[in-house]
């Protein structure tokens, strides 16, 4: 061969045994085959073997195996990031003039895709009071097709009762998806307290470095798998092996860091506690937090994503205390080693917030860093606030808000 044909072409390595710890990464657009009449049934291959590399790869297939045991499920699915996973899964499951049902309290692009790309498709979407349980049931009709939870809900952090949840939609035969990226299987299987459908965004706790895009869908049923395969492949959705591989290489300290980052929350829930500015704490593992019965009942732990509510403060007097944080970053998404902090607004879009006392809401992301060291910089933050003791508020242990002491 002459050089242009030698570099298109290069020699194979043999095929002799080459045993590794980590997953070979097959990059691949095109798949090539052996005989014509594999090439022309190529499209059987599409759920299990191997067509064309946007459906898959053997690193792509690797994972999606390894997130299924995970789960608890017989099949999964990965996606280019966790948005489109929830998008897929309303896509794949509802149609023109069907309904959906969304907590309120969902992951707000989730909220924002339902109404800027699903209802222009003749998708109706319904948002619910998080905390109704099975009285979901009274908002079920013919129309309604999925029902969606997410526990912990984001920035306000509301516990659902899935199983109940799921019991009064199954009834109706209706399907059930769960937003699982606070706890990851690792605290909570949502398929095996009644869901259908396990989503969970990997660009957070999973990958658990900051530095990628993904998301993922398991399921028990080989049905509901193959419905989410065809549209994805509709969609034109695929995920490179360079992204598969760092979340599978994430994947094997996912225990030991949602351990640690536990460990840390949990010491500085206890600091925050004393402070004067704190109005409430919005987390799961405090005991009077709405749903902290259903949390204990279902979770086995808890992640480090949480919210406190603050007394409230000028925007100018804000702005001073956030830059005064030297570890914790002003950012969006969570579960990487560096803490975040972001300021939210969880009254816009909703009405069922009465619970919530008045005051700025601002998340928090605990990261891999020395719990001292970020106390150290909240001491920073807070200091910046200034003191107001007058602000100090008592937890009412059965309703979750706050009174004036």
């Amino acid at each position: 061969m002459r050089t242009e044909t030698t570099l298109v072409h290069p020699p194979r390595t043999a095929d002799e045994p080459f045993q590794t710890l980590t997953v070979p990464l097959h990059h691949a657009s095109t798949v090539t085959f052996e005989t014509m009449a594999a090439f022309e049934s190529r499209h059987e291959r599409l759920y299990d073997g191997y067509s064309y590399g946007l459906y898959g790869t053997p690193t792509s297939r690797s994972l999606e195996q390894q997130i299924a045991a995970l789960e608890g499920g017989t099949r999964a699915l990965i996606t280019p990031s966790g948005l489109s996973a929830i998008s897929l899964v309303c896509m794949a499951f509802a149609q023109k003039d069907d309904r959906i049902l969304m907590p309120s309290s969902m992951y707000g692009p989730a909220r924002t895709m339902a109404q800027r790309l699903l209802a222009p498709l003749g998708i109706d979407t319904a948002f619910y009071d998080p905390t109704i349980a099975s009285s979901v049931g009274d908002l079920l009709d013919d129309r309604t097709k999925l029902v969606w939870v997410e526990s912990p809900g984001s920035v306000t952090f509301e516990v659902q009762d899935i199983p109940a949840i799921s019991a009064a939609a199954h009834a109706r035969g209706i399907l059930v998806a769960a937003d699982n990226t606070w706890a990851t299987p690792i605290l909570f299987n949502p398929l095996a307290h009644g869901v259908d459908l396990s989503m969970q965004s990997l660009s957070k706790y999973a990958s658990g470095h900051s530095d990628l895009n993904m998301g993922s869908i398991a399921v028990r049923e080989e049905a509901l798998f193959r419905r989410l395969k065809d549209v994805a492949r509709f969609l034109g959705l695929g995920v490179g092996a360079d992204e598969c591989f760092l979340c599978m290489r994430g994947l094997v300290t996912l225990p030991l860091r949602l351990r640690q980052s536990e460990q840390s929350s949990l010491q500085i829930l206890e600091w925050l506690r004393d402070q004067d500015d704190v109005v409430q704490i919005l987390h799961p593992a405090e005991p009077n937090h709405p749903g902290h019965a259903v949390w204990t009942r279902d979770f086995r732990g808890s992640s480090g994503v949480f919210s406190i509510v603050m007394a409230p403060h000028s925007a100018d007097v804000i702005e001073r205390a956030f830059q005064e944080l030297r570890l914790f970053k002003i950012g969006a998404s969570w579960g990487g080693a560096h803490s975040l902090v972001a300021p939210s607004n969880p009254r816009s879009g909703r009405d069922d917030l009465a619970w919530l006392p008045a005051g700025h809401l601002i998340r928090l992301s605990i990261g891999l860093e020395n719990v001292a060291d970020l106390i150290e910089d909240l001491q920073r933050f807070f200091g910046a606030l200034g003191a107001t003791p007058t602000n100090k508020r008592r937890f009412h242990t059965n309703l979750g808000v706050s009174s004036a002491e």
